[in-house]
C-alpha cells in the first residue's frame, strides 16, 4: 500500500514539474515576442 501512495506522490510532482515548466516556456515566448515588438518599431 506505501508503495501506491509513493507513486502517486511521485506522479503529483512530475505533473506540478511539468506545469511549472510549461508556464516558464509561456513566459518566455511572451518576453520574446515582445523583444521582437520592440526591434521591429
Amino acid at each position: 500500500m506505501s508503495n501506491i501512495v509513493k507513486k502517486e506522490n511521485y506522479l503529483e510532482i512530475v505533473d506540478i514539474i511539468k506545469s511549472a515548466r510549461e508556464r516558464a516556456y509561456s513566459k518566455v515566448n511572451e518576453e520574446l515576442i515582445l523583444m521582437y515588438r520592440q526591434i521591429g518599431r
